[in-house]
């Protein structure tokens, strides 16, 4: 059940330092610079696509915000709230792998979401071999 709980804090924190990094966007970078360079073309550059994808990327940020500090409280009693474990792993699945293949697809940086693919990976495993681990023993 360590391992568990040591997962969740990691990912927990882990969660929180996305977001604070993706909220810092917003203070040091009004002008969304990294949003516009970081859009494939025909849309690198356009302020306007940047503004665009800025705010919708905030929902994101949000919801980084609400499961890292719910997976960092939950640590506490990992067995009794084993459901969040497994909501996180589906959502690396799909919010995280399935998503970066198809931005990858859609011409976005293709190395920048490899390495995530590599991270929501050894998120989905870890998760699953300790949520297991853990019902196994108080099974």
């Amino acid at each position: 059940m360590k391992k568990l709980q040591w997962w969740m804090r990691i990912v927990g924190a882990f969660y929180t330092l996305l977001t604070l990094m993706n909220l810092s966007v917003f203070v040091l970078d009004p002008q969304l610079t990294m949003y516009k360079n970081m859009l494939p073309a025909p849309m690198t550059g356009n302020a306007l696509a940047a503004r665009g994808f800025a705010d919708a990327w905030v929902a994101f940020i949000m919801e980084l915000m609400v499961t890292g500090a719910f997976l960092l409280w939950a640590s506490r009693e990992p067995l009794k709230h084993l459901s969040i474990v497994w909501l996180v792993i589906w959502f690396e699945v799909f919010r995280g792998v399935v998503d970066d293949l198809f931005l990858i697809a859609r011409g976005y940086d293709t190395m920048g979401y490899i390495i995530f693919i590599v991270i929501h990976l050894i998120i989905i495993v870890t998760g699953a071999m300790f949520a297991r681990e853990a019902s196994a023993k108080t099974a």
